[in-house]
Formats: C-alpha cells, sequence, structure tokens
C-alpha cells in the first residue's frame, strides 16, 4: 500500500526542487538542512506515482535526489572509527557499502553521459555490467538478513531490523527496475537512457540514506549488544553465505575466527524409529542427500532446524535457529504466513504451496502442519524443491531402461 504524502510535505518538496533548480542560495542555509535531515527518500519513492499526478518530472526527481545525496556526504564523516576492524563483520558491511555506492554512482555517470549523447563504449559495457553487480551484492543484504538480524532479535532489538528488511525489499524494486531499462537501452528504447539516469540518482538517494541508517543506528547497536562470541560464530556464518566479491576478504586480520568443533555421534546416540534406528550422523546425511530444503517450524513458531543440501535455492544460516517464523519473513507477508501458521494450528486446512520463477528456475514452495499420533499441532515443516526439470518430463523411463 503506497503512503499519502501530507499537502505540506509535497508542497515543501516543489519549493525546494523548483529553488535547487533556480540556484537559490536560501536552499543552504540550516532550513533546508533540517528539511533533508528529515527527508526519507523511502516516502518519495513509495508516493512516487501519486507525484507524478501532482506534476512531478523525472527531472525533478532527479534534482531532489541528487541534493539529497549531497546532503548525505556532507554528514558521514565520522564512520572512519567502524572502518578499522579489519576481518569484523560490521567492518565488512561497512566496506560493501562504500564499493555498492561507488559503482552504482559511477553507473549513474554513464547513464547520464549517454543520455546527454556523450557516452562511450566503456559506458555502456559498465551498464551492462551493472544488473551481475546488483545480484553479488545481494549477498551483502542476505548476510544481515539471515545472521546479523536474528542476533539483534535475541538481545530484544526487533523494530530497527523489521524496518531495514522492508528497505531492502524496496532496494531490490529500484534494482530490478534499472536491470529492465538496461536491457531496453541495449534494444534501442529511446527514452530509457534518460529514464535510467533518474533511476539510478533515485537509488542512490535510497542507498545512502538506508546505509546511513545501518552505520549510525543499527550498527552501533549490535556493537552494543553483542559478544565477541557471538561475533565469532558470526563471522562463519558470513562466511558460509559469502562476502560479497567486489570487496577483499580479510581472513584474520584484527578479528580471530573460531573454528567450532566436530560433533561426535556415538552408537547410544541413535534414534529409535518405528520403522528402524538412526544416528544422528545418519539422519543428517539422510536428510542432506535428498533433493529438498527442508525447514522445521516447532510448536512455538520458533525455527527448530534445516537441512542443507549441496545445492540450495535459499539462503539459510545458523543465526535462524530459534527465531520467530515471523521473522523470518519480509513484514509485507508476515501476516500471510501468521494466517498459514493459525490454519495449520486449527486445523482448517493440511497443506499450502506457492510456486515462484528464480534465477531461470521453477521453486515449488510447500508447508504442512506436523501432529503427534494424539492429533496434537507439534509445528509447521516447509519443503522447497527445484521442479524446473520435473515439470520437463516426458513419456516414462523404467528401472530396466537403465540397462
Amino acid at each position: 500500500m503506497s503512503i499519502e504524502l501530507g499537502d505540506d510535505l509535497k508542497a515543501r518538496l516543489k519549493a525546494l526542487v523548483r529553488q535547487l533548480k533556480e540556484g537559490s542560495q536560501d536552499v543552504r542555509e540550516s532550513t533546508y538542512r533540517r528539511f533533508m535531515e528529515a527527508l526519507d527518500p523511502f516516502e518519495v519513492e513509495e508516493a512516487e506515482e501519486q507525484l507524478a499526478k501532482e506534476g512531478w518530472t523525472n527531472d525533478d526527481m532527479m534534482v531532489l535526489c541528487d541534493a539529497h545525496v549531497r546532503y548525505m556526504a556532507d554528514i558521514t564523516e565520522d564512520e572512519e572509527a567502524l572502518l578499522e576492524l579489519p576481518g569484523h563483520p560490521i567492518h565488512t558491511l561497512m566496506e560493501e557499502h562504500v564499493q555498492i555506492l561507488v559503482n552504482v554512482g559511477e553507473a549513474r555517470g554513464s547513464a547520464m553521459r549517454l543520455a546527454g549523447g556523450q557516452g562511450g563504449r566503456a559506458d555502456e559495457e559498465r551498464l551492462k555490467a551493472l544488473p551481475a553487480f546488483f545480484e553479488e551484492a545481494q549477498k551483502h543484504f542476505q548476510r544481515e538478513e539471515n545472521v546479523l538480524f536474528p542476533y539483534l532479535e535475541r538481545h530484544g532489538i526487533t523494530g530497527p531490523p523489521a524496518r531495514m528488511w522492508a528497505e531492502h525489499d524496496v532496494l531490490r524494486r529500484k534494482e530490478k527496475e534499472i536491470a529492465a531499462l538496461i536491457d531496453g537501452m541495449a534494444e534501442g528504447q529511446e527514452a530509457s537512457a534518460e529514464r535510467l539516469t533518474c533511476s539510478l540518482s533515485q537509488l542512490l538517494s535510497l542507498l545512502n540514506a538506508h546505509f546511513y541508517k545501518e552505520n549510525h543506528v543499527l550498527f552501533p547497536q549490535a556493537l552494543n549488544v553483542i559478544d565477541v562470541l557471538e561475533w565469532n560464530d558470526m563471522r562463519r556464518q558470513f562466511d558460509d553465505i559469502g562476502c560479497c566479491s567486489f570487496v577483499p576478504h580479510h581472513a584474520q586480520v584484527g578479528f580471530r575466527t573460531i573454528v567450532p568443533g566436530e560433533a561426535k555421534v556415538t552408537t547410544q546416540g541413535e534414534i529409535a524409529l518405528p520403522t528402524g534406528r538412526l544416528s544422528a550422523e545418519e539422519a543428517e546425511m539422510l536428510l542432506n542427500a535428498l533433493p529438498l530444503e527442508i525447514t522445521y517450524v516447532g510448536e512455538d513458531d520458533r525455527v527448530r532446524y534445516f537441512s542443507t543440501p549441496a545445492e540450495r535455492l535459499f539462503v539459510r544460516s545458523e543465526a535462524i535457529i530459534g527465531r520467530q517464523v515471523q521473522n523470518c519473513h519480509p513484514k509485507k507477508s508476515v501476516h500471510i504466513v501468521q494466517r498459514i501458521v493459525e490454519d495449520f494450528r486449527s486445523g482448517a486446512r493440511d497443506q499450502a504451496e506457492f510456486w515462484i520463477d528464480m534465477a531461470g528456475k521453477k521453486v515449488h514452495i510447500r508447508f504442512f502442519p506436523l501432529r503427534d499420533r494424539s492429533g496434537n499441532y507439534r509445528g509447521v515443516v516447509e519443503v522447497v524443491q527445484d521442479v524446473t526439470g520435473i515439470r520437463e518430463l516426458e513419456g516414462e523411463k523404467r528401472l530396466l531402461d537403465e540397462e
């Protein structure tokens, strides 16, 4: 649902853009700075369609975004202290912030030159490479969503992670829009270069605002409540997901990684089942060998287990163990998750399924309630499967056909 900008805010935005275009000195005064400090580009992004109906143009949006980027650049000089922790998860995240802003800024420059008829082959190549850069940068957001946010939630910090995740989704939508515009430029669409310049300006403004909130609010909170042993465990989980390739990997410089010991399984640890016996090691091998991703959420709505098959579709980390399932999904879909869980708990239904297209694959996602022999609700199991190849099967292949 899009927000409604108040008439006062719309009037001030229009007045500000008019003054910026006219080069008025008034916009450099304290009133301007207070206004820019209170301005959240994410609100403007959500209300873009509404502003367009009020006569807002791409040029107006770009003027405002550029002003916000300049303002943010003036107030980020005190971030260097956090950058003096090589190898620390926060250090890596902040380094990625810098490189993401640099790359998007350079791409915007290329788009501006191409829109003005002054661009060259290097500008075209830089823009063509941008969608792949966005894809690589997803590791940054995935590490926050799947490792940092769960640890903050364990310490009672739930609001900021939820807001940051919602902003991640806005950034992803804008990146998809930009990727589509780049495809349009490759196909010779005349309006794409101008629109791309505007969209990249918007993205740069959004990124500046988002990273500022993380650097000055979220990260200091994390450093204040998460202890060194937790940071070591988080560092290992960060490495499991992977750091962005455009940032140097600091192996153990200034921050030591503790490698956890291997679990020891004895014959006394076997699980007796009605149809056989399995050790913990055998159960793990069996579950991970299945061409499925399995996640178990207990009756208390907290994540209890997830499998780790060789080929994984979704990012999972050990940090989600014990996490409320409602916090494992973007805010916009939490109410749907809650409804499914309540339907399972009450017995209103015994399955929920969805299918999506992701990275050229058809992904089937199913949820099933777990009940004990007495019919009592004991939780939910999520089963994720790549069914691309299955959907293409034709005819039959019997066991004897293997000869």
